[in-house]
């Protein structure tokens, strides 16, 4: 009999069972609104650069230019408090992302006067980087080309050459058009997971444990769709579950249905693992006080009874089986 109560409830969820045996900053964020407020970041390097405090002005300023790429009064910003800080070779590349894209004015005027006294001392000093332009120009190529073939995550894929080139100092305007385009591929190919695994598709272990990290590419690379935590949390709660991690199932389902309440299979598969784990009665507790009129929670309820009397199983199997008929009459 219990047999055939797990095997209903395997029905019932479908093939993807079946198949079963993040307001502050993000510490990885490349672009966009995760790296912080640009307006905070920007008065904040201006403050430092007003106290000769260059090195960390040049820090807040490239910050406030990753989380905004269009704010271009902050690449001069940064430009100044690198030259400030002696770094020259940094200043010269804020000083020609900043005159690329100024438009003409007294201010852009000095800062290409500036940046001639800046090459000329780049010219005669010693031990500073070489010029990073034909890396970036390699890095931005390999990016596009890991993009189009749909590759985001894992190494020499499109995450890694942009955060290479984050890493390296790239600063322009384009980089917020990289960074969108990502992040946009990012939140499709996640959504296409969460699509097939709510339409019980047979979706790979490797690709759930993937779901989440892409949920989190898209934030760290732009703005992903409000209902991403609560779906990042669903997918990463079903590889736990297709690992028998059922404790770990159990706690990500629950985090899932937090951010998304009204969802109903967050609830439903939060009590699948429950069951799994061995925990009937609070599985039956959770479908009973979030999903009363499913026809799941009589399936489950049957089984529960079933392991705590075979009569009193035998009677709540009748009503699930039969349920309908009466209601018919």
């Amino acid at each position: 009999m219990r047999r055939f109560i797990l095997g209903t409830l395997v029905l019932i969820a479908g093939p993807a069972l079946a198949l079963t045996p993040a307001s502050s900053a993000s510490p990885t964020a490349l672009v966009g609104p995760a790296v912080g407020n640009a307006d905070v970041l920007a008065l904040d390097g201006t403050r430092l650069y007003n106290k000769h405090q260059y090195a960390k002005a040049a820090d807040a300023a490239a910050r406030a230019v990753r989380a905004d790429p269009a704010r271009i009064p902050v690449y001069l910003l940064l430009a100044r408090s690198y030259l400030g800080a002696k770094e020259l070779r940094k200043a010269s590349v804020a000083y020609h992302a900043y005159l690329k894209s100024a438009p003409a004015s007294p201010e852009s005027r000095k800062a290409a006067s500036e940046l001639e006294g800046c090459e000329r001392r780049l010219r005669r000093a010693k031990k500073q980087p070489p010029d990073p332009s034909p890396a970036f120009v390699e890095e931005k190529d390999l990016f596009f080309h890991a993009l189009e073939q749909g590759q985001l995550l894992g190494p020499g894929s499109a995450s890694e050459q942009l955060r290479t080139l984050v890493k390296q100092g790239y600063l322009g305007v384009d980089l917020a058009d990289m960074a969108n385009k990502l992040s946009q591929t990012a939140v499709a190919q996640a959504e296409a997971l969460f699509k097939r695994s709510m339409n019980h598709e047979a979706v790979s272990g490797e690709a759930l444990k993937n779901a989440p990290a892409l949920y989190q590419l898209a934030t760290d690379t732009g703005a992903p769709p409000p209902s991403a935590p609560g779906r990042a949390a669903f997918l990463d709660g079903l590889g736990a579950l297709k690992a028998r991690d059922f404790a770990r199932a159990e706690h990500r389902f629950s985090d899932a249905a937090k951010a998304e309440p009204q969802v109903s299979e967050y609830h439903y598969y939060r009590a699948i693992a429950l069951y799994r784990a061995g925990k009937g009665q609070s599985a039956l507790q959770v479908l009973e006080t979030e999903l009363p009129t499913d026809s799941r929670t009589a399936v489950l309820r049957t089984a529960v009874s079933l392991e705590a009397s075979p009569e009193q199983g035998a009677t709540e199997l009748e009503r699930a089986l039969f349920a309908k008929r009466f209601e018919g009459r």
